[in-house]
């Protein structure tokens, strides 16, 4: 089961630790990746803004994005729906909601009859690098990387130090990280996303960090502790924050 789409851009409902100048406490946000080949890309569309503007899309804690993947292998998905949850609570609640909604069972009929299911996939968001808060921008680019880690205690403790290093935090954009909890087949259990206001920046700035002393030394520190599964690069087509329910 492929998940190069896991996530991209739905991050606004997510609270995480965020590593700037202070390292505030982790907290972990739950996320839906729903993978998708549009046969009729504008009706995907149309029905989502229909869905997201009716009563049962409004005034809820998720973030919501339309994902376009630009290289992603061989992967069939063409796009992906990204639905973020403040917490496992709420994704209960949500569910249960949705059943009995018939501005959901509208939009469903809509997105089975303009396109075909590919993945269904739930991760974790458990850290962030925000050097320029892209989080729910329509048109951010992004980097995904997938990695099955053999040694957590080993990465984490290397993680973390290139997170918090001047190479990262000259990147410019943002950098995401977390765990994928159900992928079907896939050895993958991690994933870093890395996000930047277009395509010429987010190369510029890969290259930059990987060319670092910082990522050479993470390099060394996990190298007999993960192994990349895959690479590949998004585009946000859509994005819908959470309403803020303060």
């Amino acid at each position: 089961m492929k998940i190069q789409g896991l996530l991209v851009a739905a991050l606004t409902a997510a609270s995480f630790s965020v590593l700037s100048d202070d390292h505030m406490a982790p907290e972990t946000a739950y996320g839906m990746a729903y993978q998708i080949t549009a046969t009729n890309p504008a009706a995907v569309v149309g029905s989502m803004n229909q869905f997201m503007a009716s009563p049962s899309g409004q005034n809820n804690p998720v973030s919501v994005s339309l994902v376009q993947n630009i290289s992603n292998g061989d992967n069939m998905a063409t796009h992906q729906i990204n639905v973020v949850y403040p917490s496992l609570e709420v994704m209960t609640q949500l569910s249960a909601a949705n059943a009995q909604s018939a501005d959901w069972m509208r939009y469903m009929t809509t997105l089975s009859r303009s396109a075909d299911s590919v993945s269904e996939n739930m991760f974790s968001m458990e850290m962030a690098k925000r050097n320029a808060n892209l989080s729910a921008q329509a048109g951010t680019v992004s980097m995904l990387t997938l990695m099955s880690v053999s040694d957590p205690g080993t990465f984490m403790k290397a993680f973390q130090k290139l997170m918090a290093s001047s190479a990262a935090s000259d990147f410019p954009g943002d950098i995401y990280f977390g765990r994928i909890i159900g992928a079907g087949e896939n050895p993958a259990t991690h994933w870093v996303n890395a996000s930047a206001r277009n395509l010429s920046d987010l190369m510029s700035g890969n290259e930059a960090l990987m060319q670092s002393r910082d990522m050479a030394a993470y390099l060394r520190a996990v190298s007999d502790a993960r192994a990349v599964q895959s690479v590949s690069i998004q585009r946000t087509a859509l994005s819908f924050p959470a309403a803020d329910m303060n």
